[in-house]
């Protein structure tokens, strides 16, 4: 996806990651899973975005009782904080995806930086897509330079977010707040 409209900036307010646990992110999950019960057309599937998404969609798979699959999409030159997006981003469909997605398939990923992910995913799969079926997305975190917001996440924040199943940050973190609701378009 090059010269894409989503190459927005991240923001980094105070420079100090956040840091959820693996409870704050399983519970953040569980409320975007049960967020869309009732959703039409139903979800059918989870697709995770590899790296950071697939432990979320795992949990959200589980809790809709619904196939989970992984996709990976890539456009950070590496794993260091505070990095901005390039909007660049490379996608790939594995064999093992489905030829044809019916319902709603949530689409999830861990943060929603820029929105370039996510569209960009979103058009990997739109030619899978059979009649009426949809596409619904969700994230556990959005940054507040996010150009297209989620369907659906959890926390807005304005600094990196350093994850559980990360490299631990090296430096000071700060606490995720108490989620008091999931957000939605």
């Amino acid at each position: 996806m090059t010269g894409s409209p989503y190459a927005a900036r991240r923001v980094f307010a105070q420079r100090i990651p956040f840091a959820p646990t693996h409870y704050q992110c399983f519970d953040a999950a569980r409320l975007l899973a049960e967020s869309v019960i009732g959703t039409e057309p139903q979800v059918t599937c989870v697709v995770g975005i590899a790296s950071g998404g697939t432990h979320p969609a795992r949990v959200m798979a589980d809790y809709l009782k619904v196939p989970c699959h992984t996709i990976t999409a890539r456009h950070n030159t590496s794993d260091a904080a505070f990095q901005q997006a390039t909007g660049d981003v490379e996608v790939i469909l594995p064999e093992e995806l489905p030829g044809r997605f019916t319902g709603t398939v949530l689409l999830v990923d861990d943060i929603a930086g820029t929105g370039a992910t996510f569209a960009a995913v979103t058009d990997a799969l739109r030619g899978r897509l059979a009649d009426h079926a949809a596409i619904m997305t969700a994230a556990l975190f959005r940054n507040r330079g996010c150009l297209q917001n989620p369907d659906r996440w959890a926390w807005s924040v304005n600094d990196w977010v350093a994850f559980p199943w990360e490299s631990p940050h090296d430096g000071l973190t700060q606490p995720v707040p108490a989620l008091r609701r999931v957000n939605s378009r």
